[in-house]
């Protein structure tokens, strides 16, 4: 049975956890969009623990097995969803929606954003299922990777 809690991501352990899944979940969306050069890559485990951002942790007994992340965006009363991964062993099981359902149900009363590639159609499909829009597209990167800026409107919870 999956169990949602908040993490201490200052924790060694814990941000080493936090580090390995999202390193898997990474390298896989790197595959799926076809670039080398991927940022979220590079995170290490020190920039996990020294994060501004909020973590909230998916665990089947004691393994982390998925994470979101929440942190403020370019507007104070807007969070902006950091990183929402899940092992790619553990994926297809609703991990990620249960992730988002917690972070809604902790921020939803306000607005939330995020962005992703527009490649990543799964994650895409998520978003839309919990009610954010696309209010923005552009390219980054020497790969011109086309990323896409997402909003969700506070109060309603999906």
């Amino acid at each position: 049975m999956i169990e949602l809690r908040s993490v201490n991501h200052h924790d060694p352990k814990t941000a080493a956890a936090i580090h390995a899944v999202q390193m898997v979940a990474y390298a896989q969306e790197a595959r799926l969009l076809g670039i080398r050069k991927f940022p979220p890559l590079e995170r290490t485990v020190c920039d996990i623990q020294i994060s501004a951002e909020q973590f909230f942790a998916a665990f089947d007994d004691e393994t982390l097995v998925g994470v979101i992340s929440v942190g403020p965006d370019e507007c104070p009363e807007v969070k902006n969803i950091v990183s929402l991964v899940v092992n790619p062993a553990r994926q297809r099981e609703g991990i990620a929606s249960l992730l988002l359902h917690k972070l809604i149900e902790n921020y939803g009363a306000g607005p939330i954003t995020v962005q992703t590639a527009a490649k990543n159609l799964p994650a895409l499909a998520l978003y839309a299922k919990f009610g954010f829009v696309e209010i923005k597209r552009w390219f980054v990167g020497k790969e011109a990777l086309e990323l896409v800026r997402l909003h969700r409107s506070g109060t309603s919870n999906k």
